[in-house]
């Protein structure tokens, strides 16, 4: 009962003084979705005042930008499938803007239409070859749908094109470990938590890796270290419970179990 988690890449909220469309084809630091944002938005749409009829016919750039600032914070919310109808906007009045289409990728991510993903990913490339959130985007999808040669080797081009991309380092781990690849995935984990050591998925996945090489101690600490940074992280607790499990501790694997569905209702188990 190992479970993985696979960071998908989304910019940064675009704000709405944002200066030049030319910093939105540049600037592609990939982060986590501030907190602090111009504006909020509840998870019930019919509450928010950035409703699509507000912007019907709107032809201004800062307009465009607040419908991608309002699909950022649906997103991050996990309303996805009304994050898809803002976004959808913005990539009928402007197919090429390539910020979109990463956003459009992890939506559809989410929404488990692996497909669609890959071929947003694709159109951003055409604009923009160098983007490496979208290969590593694509390397997700591929994973999912099998394709774990063809991920690993877009894992591997969006770390050429970006060395310090620790969530594709991480990610890429994942696919070695699919592969039976450990010591290579141990590397790729390490090499993860030297660039960033807040990243949770890349403690819990050396974790994976400890335990499969018979380390349970090890795994054990791992897991703990990701919670620590993230009590909330359904995956490790999902995976501190088939610790558990596995040494016959039922009474601390339900209680682990318990924390990963309490914290993530829809989770589930992968084997």
């Amino acid at each position: 009962m190992i479970s993985c988690f696979a960071r998908v890449c989304i910019k940064t909220m675009i704000s709405l003084q944002s200066k030049s469309h030319q910093q939105h084809h540049h600037n592609h630091n990939e982060t986590k979705l501030s907190r602090k944002s111009s504006f909020d938005i509840k998870a019930d749409d019919s509450s928010s005042s950035f409703n699509l009829s507000n912007f019907k016919g709107a032809e201004s750039r800062q307009e465009e930008d607040t419908l991608l600032g309002v699909a950022h914070q649906l997103y991050k919310s996990g309303n996805y499938k009304q994050a898809l109808e803002h976004s959808n906007t913005v990539y009928e009045r402007n197919p090429l803007r390539t910020d979109n289409l990463l956003l459009l990728g992890a939506i559809h991510y989410q929404l488990h239409e692996f497909d669609m993903c890959i071929t947003r990913n694709e159109e951003a490339i055409r604009v923009e070859p160098q983007f490496a959130e979208c290969y590593g985007n694509m390397a997700n999808a591929w994973k999912e749908k099998g394709n774990v040669d063809l991920a690993i080797r877009y894992y591997l081009i969006a770390i050429e094109l970006r060395p310090n991309f620790a969530d594709a380092w991480s990610n890429l781990a994942s696919a070695y470990m699919r592969k039976g690849r450990l010591t290579e995935a141990a590397q790729c984990c390490r090499q993860a938590l030297a660039l960033n050591p807040q990243l949770v998925d890349a403690h819990s996945n050396l974790g994976n890796l400890m335990k499969a090489q018979g380390l349970v101690q090890e795994a054990y600490s791992c897991y703990i270290d990701a919670l620590r940074i993230q009590p909330t992280f359904a995956v490790a607790w999902s995976n501190l419970a088939g610790l558990f499990m596995e040494s016959g501790d039922l009474n601390r694997a339900l209680q682990y179990y318990k924390e990963a569905v309490k914290h993530k209702p829809s989770f589930q188990m992968h084997t």
